[in-house]
């Protein structure tokens, strides 16, 4: 009976240990035992069961957030992807407008020259028109008549002459009148293609546009999506601005504190060693720099969202070893609601680093002790914010974080 309660009371011992390192579990009570045992084990599973409620309903809570963060990135996915398209559809606008400018100047200057040519033909016309009209008054010319009437040879020659030269320009007329129709059909057809050239490319504009239309209201409804999905994660996003806004307090007032032992300690030379040595730049799984992530700090220089990933994230196996950076002196946060279990280092100089998302500490290992470049300070994990195992890493100077590849040389 008093090994049961011992490992009753063992057991509730162990509940009182942060969900993160154990797995909390009911006992069984022995209805023979003293009433008092008995209610206190009965208590006891209430409490292990209401606990149970309770961490699942922490991993609902955060799998609908993630569920809710999915949708988000694949609506700031599918706006990207509309805005490329957007971006397409107005550059071919573009295009097609200055083809078009460039038909119409083309068919004014073509409108021009039938217009010349119609005026050409139609004197050329006029011309052959009166000539036939006097022919056919006349009749054609008589060479019999223009011998038999000659007074002289003389003057048979010069009515010869003058014969020849009728019907050579009659022949040339009649020539030039051809190529003058010739020319002025091949301008018209000229024109006419492109009108239709001009048209077309009408017709492809208003399908463009009317493309445009539909995907500008498109992204417009997902961007309303993403701000009603948005609203669903604000006190979330609120709560870990506030943290990052403490831990940026921490990391100024820590500086100040811890600054010169840090430096004196070894630290602060602005030199960085890779924190993760079993998992090296291939683990990378999120560099530094703009990123899609609701819950990221705001920045307004990166696109929309306009948030920015403050470090490097390196997914290696749960229970990877995670190394200190450079010496420091090491302050712990445990259960932070955006780094999960976490650590900031102050180095000296103005250097710090942070760690987050960690499975637990190295064992021992204190707020305010000093800490070896290359000495095992954590184990990789998934806490706070994560979607797997990974360790968010910073480098700050003077509290302002930077690419930590300037580094490592990532």
């Amino acid at each position: 009976m008093k090994a049961r309660f011992a490992a009753a009371a063992v057991i509730a011992t162990l509940a009182w240990i942060p969900l993160s390192n154990q797995t909390a579990s009911s006992i069984y009570c022995y209805p023979g035992d003293p009433p008092d045992v008995y209610q206190a084990c009965l208590a006891y599973n209430q409490g292990i069961n209401q606990q149970v409620t309770n961490q699942r309903q922490l991993q609902n809570i955060q799998g609908q957030i993630r569920d809710v963060q999915a949708q988000i990135n694949s609506l700031y996915a599918l706006i990207k992807k509309i805005n490329a398209q957007i971006a397409a559809q107005n550059a071919l606008i573009a295009q097609t407008n200055a083809k078009i400018a460039l038909l119409d100047r083309q068919v004014r200057f073509k409108v021009g020259d039938v217009t010349r040519l119609q005026a050409d033909v139609a004197v050329r016309d006029q011309l052959l028109d009166q000539r036939l009209r006097f022919v056919d008054a006349h009749g054609p010319i008589n060479y019999v008549e223009l011998v038999l009437t000659a007074a002289s040879f003389n003057d048979l020659m010069n009515r010869m002459l003058a014969a020849q030269q009728i019907a050579t320009s009659d022949r040339k007329l009649l020539d030039q009148l051809g190529t003058a129709h010739q020319l002025l059909s091949a301008n018209q057809a000229d024109l006419a293609n492109q009108r239709s050239q001009v048209a077309a490319l009408l017709l492809q504009q208003q399908a463009v546009e009317a493309d445009l239309e539909r995907n500008k209201k498109t992204q417009q409804a997902a961007m309303a999506l993403a701000a009603q999905l948005e609203v669903k994660l604000q006190a979330q996003y609120a709560a870990v601005q506030a943290q990052r806004a403490a831990i940026d307090a921490a990391v100024a007032a820590l500086a100040r504190k811890y600054d010169a032992a840090a430096a004196k300690a070894g630290g602060g030379s602005g030199v960085f060693e890779w924190p993760e040595p079993n998992c090296g730049f291939a683990c990378i799984s999120q560099g530094f720099g703009c990123s899609t992530f609701y819950l990221e700090v705001y920045d307004p220089n990166c696109p929309y969202p306009h948030k920015i990933h403050t470090g490097i994230d390196i997914a290696g196996p749960y229970g990877t070893q995670i190394v200190a950076a450079d010496t420091g002196i090491v302050e712990l946060y445990p259960g932070s609601v955006g780094y999960g279990n976490m650590i900031l280092m102050i180095h000296g100089n103005g250097y710090s680093t942070v760690y987050g998302h960690l499975a637990y500490y190295a064992p021992g290992l204190r707020s305010g002790m000093i800490a070896p470049r290359g000495t095992t300070i954590a184990f990789e994990g998934s806490t706070g914010w994560s979607t797997g195992p990974h360790v968010h890493f910073e480098i700050r100077v003077n509290n302002v974080w930077k690419n930590p590849c300037i580094w490592l040389g990532c």
